[in-house]
């Protein structure tokens, strides 16, 4: 294990939250609502929800064989040298295609709504640098700072729900399901890899003091997120109706701005801005952390913080190549992204499992110690 830092169940539960919601609830609603219509607020929470319980299954039982190691850790040990160190380097790719991806996420809404003028690469640099401090101090140092942004982060969503609820319209909602199951699926499919987020306890065990606790906490944050999702589709739907939401760029930001009390409680999208900025920030380092852990198992290193500064790097010019546009960022995200989320977060988990428990690799599995 390379980092010492030690996190509490409740901060595991806060930074798994953080880094599902961080920027699926600004980017992954118009989709929902283009392809579910009024059920978006159905779509967003029953199938992901259903796929991340089957991911907590597998990786609580995965991690709970290997206590002290990170999932890129014990690959080599379960499949053997060759194919566990390919399998760390494509999860250390995959990290870093994520980090790349949140980056721009953040990048795009700061630089269209607040600071057009500014370099894109400029915003990316500053982004990455705080983000990477972060990662280098350690985890316990994220969660500890998650502990800070968390209860703002949440109390300012919560708000803005709220004060947009009292315009909220019921018949924009109505009726459920009228075009059946099938679109509430297809909706729910573009939730599904961001829900898919906890399958991060497989980087974050080790760290864990009360590691018996993994499960109460993963269950936690589903429940959590799973009824913030469902409310602020409501909300959300029921103000603006499916057909505005679909075509809106940044929804919740838009719900932020409708926002207006007594011509006196308004502009209130700045707490949108102060809350992803922070959130984004706490998301990012998590994923430089578990992206240079990740590389430091693959290159066989006895320190993960060298690798931080190249990868950051190499995140930077990467948003740029791969997603200069916000159209080719969405594109991504609900083309190609869910294939490989799928994969990564499932799929591979529950195969090293079955190997590891017919291979009788990993020691006896804390619950029954």
């Amino acid at each position: 294990m390379l980092d010492n830092g030690r996190i509490s169940s409740v901060q595991l539960l806060f930074l798994l939250f953080i880094t599902e919601e961080a920027t699926t609830i600004l980017y992954s609603s118009g989709k929902a609502a283009e392809l579910a219509g009024p059920d978006a607020w159905l779509a967003t929470s029953l199938l992901p929800t259903l796929y991340a319980l089957v991911i907590v299954g597998v990786v609580v039982a995965l991690a709970r064989r290997f206590p002290s190691q990170v999932f890129t850790e014990y690959l080599p040990e379960v499949v053997g040298k060759i194919p566990g160190k390919l399998l760390a380097a494509a999860y250390t790719a995959f990290f870093i295609l994520l980090a790349t991806v949140i980056m721009t996420e953040g990048v795009n809404l700061i630089h269209i709504i607040d600071f057009p003028r500014t370099p894109v690469p400029v915003l990316g640099i500053v982004w990455a640098g705080v983000a990477v401090y972060g990662a280098y101090l350690g985890i316990e140092c994220i969660a500890r700072q998650n502990q800070l942004v968390w209860p703002v982060w949440l109390f300012s969503l919560l708000l803005i729900f709220l004060l947009a609820s009292k315009d909220l319209h019921i018949n924009n909602l109505k009726p459920v399901l009228e075009n059946g199951l099938l679109p509430v699926i297809r909706g729910g499919i573009t939730r599904c890899p961001w829900r898919g987020y906890v399958f991060f306890i497989l980087m974050l065990f080790p760290y864990l003091n009360q590691k018996q606790e993994a499960s109460q906490a993963a269950l936690l944050h589903l429940g959590l997120a799973t009824s913030t999702s469902l409310f602020g589709m409501f909300v959300m739907i029921g103000v603006f109706g499916d057909l505005v939401t679909a075509h809106l760029v940044f929804p919740f930001y838009a719900l932020a701005r409708y926002i207006s009390i007594g011509h006196f409680l308004e502009r209130l999208e700045i707490l949108v801005v102060i809350i992803w900025v922070a959130g984004v920030i706490v998301k990012l380092a998590v994923f430089y952390h578990s992206a240079g852990i990740a590389a430091a198992n693959t290159l066989g290193l006895k320190s993960y913080r060298a690798t931080l500064l190249p990868i950051a790097i190499t995140t930077v010019i990467l948003s740029r190549v791969l997603y200069g546009t916000n159209l080719k960022l969405v594109t991504f995200m609900f083309t190609t992204y869910p294939i490989i989320a799928l994969a990564v977060e499932l799929a591979v988990p529950a195969l090293i499992l079955l190997i590891a428990v017919i291979r009788k690799k990993g020691g006896k599995p804390i619950a029954d110690v």
